[in-house]
């Protein structure tokens, strides 16, 4: 369901969602997880808007790495911003494939 999880609920309220832990999240469903071994850390959620200003999906991404020695890091708003405009580009190119 769109209303489930961390991307479910970026598409829900339309806002913005950067989480430092994962696990601390009560948002967040950790069987992906369980299931293949991989650990979710950080995690951020950016809506995507179509023409219209209705909200048509979300980009997700998840475990930052820094640039400084590969370690884990968290998402900034410097990061967020870069979403946002790789928001609006996925809306463009959504529209031109609908052809709307």
């Amino acid at each position: 369901a769109s209303s489930s999880g961390i991307v479910g609920s970026c598409i829900q309220t339309g806002e913005v969602i950067n989480i430092t832990d994962a696990y601390s999240d009560t948002r967040f469903n950790p069987e992906v997880d369980k299931k293949t071994g991989f650990h979710t850390r950080s995690i951020v959620a950016v809506p995507v808007f179509g023409k219209g200003g209705d909200i048509i999906g979300a980009i997700q991404m998840i475990n930052k790495i820094s640039t400084e020695g590969n370690t884990p890091d968290v998402f900034t708003h410097d990061d967020i911003k870069l979403l946002r405009m790789m928001s609006s580009h996925v809306s463009t190119f959504i529209q031109v494939v609908n052809g709307s």
